[in-house]
Parts: C-alpha cells; structure tokens; sequence
C-alpha cells in the first residue's frame, strides 16, 4: 500500500472516531511527534554523496593521535609477553 493511500486510510478511520476524548488523545500524540521532529532537526544533515576524508577531518576538528604519548605509554607499559598470549588472555 503507498503512502497516499495509507494517508486517506489513516484519514478514514479518524472520520469514524466520535469520542472525544479518543481525539483528544490522537492530538496530543500527533503533537508530542512533531514537537520531538522539531526538536532533532537541527541534527539532521544532508548526507554528501561522496566521502571526502579531508572535508571530515576538518569539520570534526581531528587532530589524531599524538605519537611521542603513545610511544611514552608503550614504555611504560614495559609489556614483554609475546602477542599472541595476550590476546589468549581476552
């Protein structure tokens, strides 16, 4: 079934309601939806249709790894175990 379709059926069965307060129930809830939309829009970006790694990097503002620190930690670390036994050890 399209989307029109489902639109007019949706619409159809809200012609048949008569309680109020079933109506006043379906506002509410239509209105809790759109408010939340509203409220996440300003998240929503188009997607690009191709990925530019450099474009990324810059809006994200990624300064990457700092190797002289990683190093400096690796030393510390001062592991002597083979690699294979500490992934056995996970």
């Amino acid at each position: 079934m399209g989307i029109e379709a489902r639109k007019y059926k949706l619409i159809e069965q809200l012609m048949n309601v008569s309680d109020e307060t079933v109506l006043k129930n379906l506002e509410n809830i239509f209105q809790n939806y759109l408010e939340s939309i509203t409220s996440i829009k300003h998240l929503i970006k188009p997607i690009n249709d191709k990925l530019d790694i450099e474009a990324l990097i810059q809006e994200q503002n990624y300064k990457g790894a700092d190797k002289k620190i990683i190093n400096n930690l690796i030393d510390e670390m001062a592991i002597e175990e083979p690699i294979e036994d500490l992934l056995k050890m996970i």
